[in-house]
């Protein structure tokens, strides 16, 4: 896997992956900041079929098999901060790993699985995105986050790609596909007995106009080290849309962890 890096090398290692069709680049912003800041090691992979790194076989993206893949990049202990659908794999990271979890952290994700959209089909095929030219896919970014900056341009430039005239997602819609179907077969809510008992650390950070209250709560009945933290934003992509504010959050949390 490609792999993006901020920090000393020698700082304690903190790993972050990426949501559906997203890079490790779009921990750019934050990544500075957790190493300049809190002296982390960032760590921030393009996930199989994202950006830079290949595909894997569709039968590959299960989250404990994602979960493997991630524990390959770092040899010890590490903090894991899974974004979305990353927050499925750092789930599944910590409950297959927890002696090596110091830390989990899940912006926006982790905390609902398929089962809980009454009629949802996981294996659909997501919406053909397509646009004009890279300023018109800049500018509904820009839209959608309400703020912009040359580093959000250069990750999410790094989501994309040019075919037949029109810039279109890296990622192939069968992989997304499989992605989401790997929620179904494993889900997300299967991981809470194994975190429980090993007592990871677990942070969730949510929106504070989040729709989930009850996938949250039963989160924390299950889970009861849990702890829920709400920026002031109704954007789901917090790593972009608050990504200062977002940062402070985790560095406090993972560098007060003993586990370290």
């Amino acid at each position: 896997m490609h792999l993006y890096e901020w920090g000393d090398r020698r700082g304690r290692p903190l790993l972050y992956w990426d949501g559906l069709g997203g890079t490790g680049l779009h921990a750019n912003e934050i990544g500075p900041i957790l190493a300049r800041d809190y002296g982390f090691h960032m760590l921030a992979p393009d996930p199989p079929g994202h950006g830079r790194s290949p595909a894997l076989p569709l039968d590959d993206y299960l989250p404990s098999r994602l979960a493997a893949l991630a524990a390959e990049l770092v040899p010890g202990r590490t903090g894991f901060v899974g974004f979305s659908v990353g927050a499925e794999v750092g789930c599944a990271f910590a409950a297959r790993f927890p002696e090596r979890t110091a830390a989990l952290v899940l912006v926006d994700g982790g905390h609902w699985d398929f089962a809980d959209l009454r009629g949802a089909d996981p294996s659909a095929l997501p919406r053909d995105e397509r646009y004009a030219s890279w300023d018109a896919y800049f500018a509904e970014q820009a839209a959608d986050l309400g703020r912009w900056t040359p580093e959000l341009e250069a990750a999410h430039r790094a989501t994309m790609r040019e075919l037949n005239g029109e810039i279109v997602p890296i990622l192939e819609p069968a992989v997304a596909a499989a992605i989401s179907h790997g929620n179904v077969v494993e889900p997300t809510v299967a991981t809470h007995a194994a975190l429980h008992d090993s007592g990871v650390p677990v942070l969730l950070v949510l929106p504070d106009t989040h729709r989930w209250d009850e996938q949250v709560a039963r989160f924390q009945r299950n889970v009861p080290q849990l702890e829920v933290r709400r920026l002031a934003t109704a954007v789901h992509d917090l790593v972009s849309n608050a990504p200062e504010e977002l940062a402070r959050v985790i560095g406090d949390y993972a560098a007060t962890c003993a586990r370290y």
